[in-house]
């Protein structure tokens, strides 16, 4: 009885010491940037949590954002628009998989762009990325 209290207490104590609810899987995806420099023109790699293609095109249309690949399925394709990028997702697939696609868009991972940080800041407040 006393070796089971003592394992429990020793698993709280190692539960709220390493604070195991807080450990994240995708700690790769997540987009750092300096706030401070805003105006700086780098290459990133943007992950989105649920996105896809014609909701990505309709908001980049609106920002200042250079799209250099897409990522799908963890495969990039390094096409110059959503279109395009639609036409080799689906090249070998069937004639009913391409017309789903093209209705419904292709579900996107992320995107490698270049582009300043304050467009990152803009983008990130319209969509939820890692």
């Amino acid at each position: 009885m006393v070796i089971y209290i003592k394992r429990i207490l020793l698993f709280l104590c190692f539960f709220f010491l390493f604070d195991t609810l807080e450990i994240d899987s995708n700690y790769n995806k997540h987009l750092f940037y300096n706030k401070k420099d805003i105006y700086l023109e780098d290459k990133f790699t943007i992950y989105f949590s649920d996105i896809n293609s014609n909701e990505l095109e309709s908001i980049l249309e609106s920002l200042d954002i250079c799209v250099k690949s897409y990522i799908v399925d963890n495969d990039k394709y390094y096409v110059h628009d959503i279109d395009e990028l639609i036409n080799e997702y689906t090249e070998d697939k069937t004639l009913k998989d391409k017309i789903y696609y093209e209705n419904n868009g292709v579900n996107i991972d992320g995107i490698e762009v270049v582009c300043q940080v304050n467009e990152l800041i803009k983008l990130e407040n319209l969509v939820n990325i890692f």
